[in-house]
């Protein structure tokens, strides 16, 4: 059934004519808060000062950096040819229990990529007596075609001589024990690996256990033209999904989105830059979004490489000169990251003194929540960081990125930040205004944390819900269903108030209840509709329910607003139609 080509709707110049004068009408004061709730739980100003008044902790790096670092290390051939989770089916003599243990639990799972990190945190320690840092711990486990967080691990040791066809009896406690404890230690899908192998003077063991986010289908871990990545998000916390891979020594793009695959399935193409990688590899990054906090996203690598055979890893630091004064780092931080910015023709970023001095007394709190395992303590401290109060000027969003590392140098911390795609992505952004910078220093080991915040860009208010509509059709069309038809009258009234909204002339709130209400007036139906956040307008979940539709006819509100009790202007996007107008 077509739709007719007009809105019927007996007074639609009146209709027009009202919401014009309603918005032209409207001032910021009265308007800034009618309806509308604060959007976010990000703290106030006044929680910030509390904090930032409060006594700093003596906190210890030695845990959060970690072993001491590698520059360079060869892998243990050979190496997976696949990344995702390939399931692991030809048990040695040394796992038989292990597998059968395993599979017989709900939740678990057993994969390649978990059994081949066991296999090389075996020889890395044997070697160095220690585990691998975070940087080369990352590389291990995208390289094994792990995707997902980091891996928790134990070895031991045998006798040189004990038979392998006996080591499961031997360990049958430690290999109980350290399966409980893994799944204490998670929620979800638990993913386990053992290794055991004779090396040197002696028959070690390891055993391996991640915690699967998502799960990918397993393809080749080597470059190709398209570069899809496909799989299903398990964790129901999160409601939103992106991917990122590197370019170049410095440089990442999103991966292009399959839409016609519907969250929490996803299919991304990231494409083939082997020509430009220097070092015949590329990270790429999953970007999971929680659904209740979306300054808060979790990355998980992935890894794409050209040469199979090529074991060789070299540290991202080894390129950063040692300095022995490293007061001035800052500085040179902020200059180098915008020497990089204009020459690729983006704007150069403001260092905010404010904020920087802001973050700089909220990190040492937030490293405490960290090693103290403190999830609401770091919930806020990192809402303190991103909030961006002390930027002076209205901005989208904030973001933030930390590493830590053995060195005094911050330069060097810098270095592992731009191995991240995402962190690569908030830095060269062409929207991002301001950087603040903070590093706590102690025992020879840096924690750096950058913030980054997004001016709202200077769109139009047909600019706006043109962006938002593209983003709607684009879903639409991927599953076959033609675009939004446009709703007249009550659609340019939308676009008139999306302009108000953003002038703060009137609340996301009252603006829905001008359009519906008038629909619900001139129609004589109901009217349903759908009220999204988003930080990109080029980006954001479309409801099934609308993707899906035959056929829909809708007027679509876009633009930022920021309630007075936000630090951000996040995007609202509304989404109104009659029940009669959705097929």
């Amino acid at each position: 059934m077509k739709f007719p080509a007009a809105l019927p709707s007996p007074r639609p110049q009146a209709l027009l004519l009202a919401l014009l004068l309603a918005a032209a009408c409207a001032t910021n004061k009265p308007s800034s808060t009618l309806g509308e709730a604060p959007s976010l739980d990000l703290p106030s100003r006044e929680k910030i000062q509390e904090i930032v008044t409060a006594p700093a902790p003596s906190i210890s790096l030695e845990e959060l950096v970690g072993p001491q670092p590698a520059e360079r290390w060869n892998l243990v051939a050979p190496l997976p040819d696949t990344l995702g989770h390939v399931p692991r089916q030809n048990l040695e003599v040394w796992e038989q229990a292990f597998a059968q243990k395993v599979d017989s639990l709900d939740n678990t799972a057993r994969s390649e990529a978990s059994h081949c990190v066991a296999r090389q945190n075996a020889h890395y320690y044997v070697a160095q007596q220690r585990w691998p840092d975070n940087e080369l711990d990352t590389y291990i486990g995208a390289r094994c075609g792990w995707i997902g967080p980091d891996h928790f691990a134990r070895l031991s040791y045998l006798n040189a001589n004990t038979p392998l066809d006996q080591v499961e009896a031997l360990a049958a406690d430690k290999i109980n024990t350290f399966i409980d404890e893994s799944r204490n230690r998670y929620t979800g899908l638990v993913d386990f690996g053992m290794h055991v192998e004779r090396i040197g003077q002696n028959v070690v063991i390891v055993m391996s256990a991640g915690r699967r986010t998502m799960t990918v289908t397993p393809r080749p871990i080597t470059f190709d033209e398209q570069g899809t990545l496909e799989g299903r998000v398990l964790d129901e916390r999160y409601d939103y999904v992106r991917a990122y891979i590197t370019v170049g020594n410095l440089d990442a793009r999103r991966c292009e989105r399959d839409q016609s695959v519907r969250y929490p399935d996803f299919r991304f193409h990231c494409g083939d830059d082997s020509p430009t990688e220097p070092r015949g590899r590329a990270y790429v990054e999953f970007s999971l979004s929680l659904s209740d906090q979306p300054w808060s996203d979790i990355g998980t690598m992935a890894l794409f490489v050209t040469d199979l055979d090529d074991p060789r890893y070299v540290s991202a630091t080894v390129a950063v000169p040692d300095v022995r004064d490293a007061s001035d780092a800052f500085s040179r931080i902020a200059t180098q990251l915008n020497r990089i910015r204009t020459l690729s023709g983006m704007q150069p970023v403001e260092r905010s003194e404010a904020q920087s001095r802001t973050i700089s007394k909220v990190f040492p709190h937030l490293l405490q929540a960290i090693h103290d395992k403190d999830a609401a303590a770091s919930e806020l401290y990192q809402g303190a960081v991103t909030a961006g109060w002390d930027i002076g000027e209205p901005i989208l969003y904030g973001d933030f990125t930390i590493r830590h590392y053995r060195a005094e140098n911050p330069a060097k911390v810098m270095a592992l930040i731009l191995t991240s795609p995402t962190a690569r992505d908030m830095l060269f952004d062409p929207n991002l205004s301001h950087i603040a910078l903070a590093a706590v220093q102690n025992e020879g080991s840096t924690s750096l944390l950058i913030g980054g915040y997004n001016r709202v860009p200077d769109l139009s208010e047909d600019e706006l819900v043109a962006r938002a509509l593209n983003t709607i059709n684009s879903a639409r069309d991927a599953v076959g269903n033609r675009p939004v038809y446009d709703s007249g009258d009550y659609q340019r009234a939308a676009v008139i108030l999306s302009g108000a909204i953003a002038r703060g002339q009137v609340t996301p709130a009252r603006a829905t209840d001008r359009v519906v209400n008038a629909m619900v007036n001139n129609l004589q139906t109901g009217v349903r509709y759908w009220t999204l956040t988003a930080r990109d307008l080029d980006d954001f979940h479309v409801p099934d329910e609308l993707v899906n539709a035959r056929l829909l006819r809708a007027a679509v509100i876009a633009a930022p607003y920021r309630h007075p009790d936000d630090p951000w202007h996040l995007y609202r996007v509304i989404i109104m139609y009659a029940e009669d107008d959705i097929r």
